[in-house]
């Protein structure tokens, strides 16, 4: 019977061995249910390889290709330089054979460089080699042409986009964009006017050309102050270190953005790189009054806090106490005319502070800064001057702040022997916002008892329970609704009689534009009602503007003084950027238990006849009052710092300005 064979007892092949795993490999293993099946392993070529190489070196840039191609241009160079040497080609011009390798370099690099090089070449041979080179010469050289200029822009849209490195020293940086970055710049590039080298450097998240763009056009004459923006955040210490912040000279930090939140951050940030902020000034600009007392607490001082909002109620309430003060305090924060300067005179020493507010023919000194850097703004004509003390004075210049020895006025006799009493006056004020409160209780400060301020708000855009304020003692607090238009508003004051007028922006119902829109109609109002150049005093109106642009138009609409808010803050800040003492200073005139600028008739101090200033200034003293200036009734124009020698004749309305304490 024959022998029937199967596939399982086929006998192996001769020579053929069947290993027990190449059996088990031909069988897939078993996955458990659930269980996911593993990936088979790639295995890449070596052209793959290659090209995700090459990939990764793209990826780097245009520099490490720069390089590659510059590698393989040499290589060119060489290989074809050898097969010119080795076949003993001729060179160009029919020149001869190429008598070594580094001549054939020579050679084969001039068709690389010059394409039209192998014109001259006769033989077929040395011509299809210099097509050869010549062609991938075209090629590598277009190539590394091509990576060159885009590597150029590459570096310049860096550089438009803000994220090189400051090299700047002894500069100030500004730290998150905001509008009124403008007016500080402004004031710090006068406050540069005297030196040869300065920058201002600002760090922002906005992009670097809206903000050079936006300075350029609030700010287009920076004399020799530089302005340098950068993108990038403040709270990184990464982009702090990018502007060179530990040498700068001082550094303002802006409530931008989250506001409170984000100057914070600042900050803690700038701590990361000086942890005892012993490096430049720091200025920051904090809402919140608990979280400035917090900061100043816990940094010892060393950051200053600016508290905007108690700054611009304090302005407006002295502004509607009296006709003429906020230009002062204006002309006091900026860097034009004359400012606020402290100064070592070693010669006063054991002087009283009434004899000192006469040793300075070109100054009128406002105060005492103790060697403890505690600061007395218009201290008892009897403080001596001590070991170490300064004198703080208003001058035009550091230069012009110099003492010329104690002089004796005698003190003129004056006509008003009694202060006249203030009188309970009546306030109208439209529009209400956070600034609001701030702003009555200011009022409230000084006021007589009996006097009432009247509310008028739009219900459309304020909730009127909302306007209360608590605590007052010397007002009452009446609220109107009205829509606040032209003719009803005018309506609804025509025939009531009211001493003073306060507009308010509603800054937290609308953007700067359209609250300065209804500022300027509501002026028009009340100007129309209360109409100025008629019989008697007159309806004073006083108005908080949100653009310093808007103020020409404020003037038009019959205004008699106003406040710009993010410019006081701006001034501010820029004051303390270059001299943080002068923190104190402010703190007290801004303070409802410190002293406080007043316009004094002048016939408080002096007769009818002429007197030197000097005379006057003493007539203060005598009083504990720092005389600083007078105010002439005929054109209302404030002088501020008139030279002691100077001979005055003030009449019966005309005004001194005095520093006072408040009682």
């Amino acid at each position: 019977m024959p022998e029937i064979t199967t596939a399982t007892s086929r006998p192996a092949r001769p020579g053929k061995a069947v290993s027990r795993r190449s059996r088990m490999s031909s069988t897939p293993t078993p996955v458990p249910p659930g269980a996911r099946r593993p990936r088979p392993t790639l295995r890449p070529t070596s052209g793959q390889r290659l090209r995700y190489r090459f990939d990764n070196a793209l990826s780097r840039g245009p520099a490490v290709v720069i390089g590659w191609l510059a590698l393989l241009t040499l290589a060119i160079f060489v290989v074809a330089g050898l097969a010119f040497w080795a076949f003993r080609m001729e060179g160009v011009n029919g020149e001869g054979p190429v008598p070594n390798p580094v001549e054939g370099i020579w050679q084969a690099m001039l068709r690389v460089v010059d394409a039209g090089t192998f014109a001259g070449d006769s033989s077929w041979p040395i011509r299809l080699l210099s097509f050869v080179v010549t062609l991938a010469g075209i090629f590598i050289a277009g190539s590394l042409i091509g990576l060159i200029a885009n590597a150029v822009d590459q570096r310049i849209e860096g550089l438009r986009k803000g994220r090189s490195d400051v090299l700047e020293t002894g500069h100030t940086v500004v730290l998150g964009w905001s509008p009124r970055i403008a007016a500080i710049v402004s004031e710090l590039v006068v406050a540069n006017a005297s030196e040869k080298d300065a920058a201002i450097v600002v760090l922002g998240a906005e992009d670097k050309t809206v903000m050079e763009d936006s300075l350029a056009a609030a700010v287009p004459e920076t004399g020799s102050t530089r302005v340098v923006c950068r993108s990038g955040s403040p709270a990184k210490a990464a982009d702090l270190r990018m502007v060179n912040l530990l040498g700068a000279r001082s550094v303002v930090v802006m409530g931008a953005g989250a506001g409170d939140a984000d100057a914070i951050k600042a900050v803690l940030a700038i701590k990361t790189l000086d942890p005892d902020f012993s490096g430049p000034r720091v200025v920051a600009e904090i809402s919140d009054p608990i979280y400035a007392a917090s900061l100043q607490s816990l940094t010892d001082g060393r950051v200053v806090t600016v508290n905007s909002d108690h700054v611009i109620a304090e302005i407006t309430a002295q502004s509607c106490r009296q006709s003429g003060l906020s230009q002062v305090l204006r002309d006091l924060l900026d860097f034009d005319g004359d400012e606020i300067y402290f100064g070592s005179f070693p010669e006063l020493t054991g002087r009283t502070y009434a004899e000192v507010q006469t040793a300075f023919e070109d100054s009128a000194v406002m105060g005492i800064a103790r060697a403890d850097g505690t600061v007395l703004v218009n201290p008892p004509g009897g403080t001596v001057l001590g070991q170490g003390d300064e004198v703080v004075a208003v001058a035009e210049d550091d230069s012009t702040f110099r003492s010329t020895g104690v002089t004796t006025h005698p003190v003129p006799v004056p006509v008003l022997s009694a202060d006249e009493l203030p009188q309970p006056q009546r306030l109208l004020v439209v529009g209400w916002s956070v600034l609001g409160p701030k702003v009555v209780r200011e009022i409230d400060q000084f006021a007589r008892t009996g006097t009432v301020i009247e509310v008028v708000v739009d219900p459309a855009l304020i909730d009127p329970a909302d306007v209360r304020v608590d605590d007052l003692m010397h007002t009452d607090l009446v609220v109107h609704t009205s829509s606040a238009g032209p003719d009803e508003l005018a309506a609804l004051v025509a025939d009531e009689h009211y001493d003073q007028g306060i507009v308010l922006s509603y800054r937290d119902a609308g953007d700067p534009a359209d609250s300065d829109a209804r500022t300027l109609l509501t002026l028009l109002a009340l100007r129309r009602a209360w109409p100025a150049g008629t019989d008697g005093p007159g309806v004073r109106i006083v108005a908080e503007v949100l653009d310093r642009d808007d103020v020409e138009l404020a003037q038009a609409g019959g205004v008699d003084d106003w406040i710009v808010s993010d410019e006081v803050t701006s001034l501010m800040l820029a004051q303390l950027s270059e001299r943080t003492e002068l923190a104190q200073v402010f703190l007290e005139l801004f303070s409802p238990e410190g002293a406080r600028l007043s316009f004094r008739p002048a016939q408080r101090y002096i007769g009818g006849e002429p007197v030197r200033y000097g005379a006057l200034v003493a007539a203060g003293a005598a009083r504990d009052e720092s005389v600083l200036g007078y105010r002439d009734a005929t054109t209302g124009a404030v002088r501020l710092n008139p030279a002691k020698s100077e001979v005055l004749t003030l009449g019966a309305s005309d005004q001194v300005l005095v520093v006072e304490s408040r009682g």
